[in-house]
């Protein structure tokens, strides 16, 4: 199967956006994560998604470390 340009680089944008959450956890082997941080350099779409996407997970953990309020008894 013999894509476009443009399909090629939307299935390897999709391939890498698939990846981005075991890359920003340390889960991906080397020569994937690598591969993600290339695509990343080059591709300001997929730069944006990922940061993106950090910012989301460390907002989350962030909020994770909050106490949570205690319910208050109905009077």
């Amino acid at each position: 199967m013999n894509l476009n340009p443009m399909e090629r680089h939307r299935r390897h944008c999709r391939e890498t956006r698939a990846q981005m959450s075991d890359y920003l956890d340390g889960e991906l082997d080397p020569q994937p994560a690598h591969a993600v941080k290339r695509h990343v350099l080059w591709c300001p779409s997929c730069r944006r998604f990922l940061t993106n996407l950090n910012r989301t997970i460390s907002g989350l953990h962030r909020l994770a470390e909050q106490p949570t309020p205690v319910d208050r008894p109905r009077t």
